[in-house]
């Protein structure tokens, strides 16, 4: 599953809409909660621990990509 997959399925958007862009700034719904709800989402889809300092640091899809290749995820491009 790709990240925009995992983005999408907590925040209730169409795939289409999420691209590297999309972020805590572009969807309302991203707010504190939504943002942990996210990261456990992440965390149960890649079978990663992410620490505190990758959750601060996943603010877009962009980010959140470059967060999960660092700890050596892959997943279908």
């Amino acid at each position: 599953m790709a990240p925009e997959a995992v983005v999408g399925k907590v925040f209730g958007l169409r795939q289409g809409d999420v691209h590297d862009g999309t972020s805590n700034r572009t969807v309302a719904a991203w707010d504190s909660l939504g943002h942990v709800t996210l990261v456990l989402e992440l965390e149960a889809a890649y079978g990663v621990a992410l620490s505190t300092s990758d959750a601060l640091e996943m603010t877009d899809v962009a980010a959140i990509k470059r967060v999960l290749q660092k700890r050596g995820v892959e997943w279908a491009r």
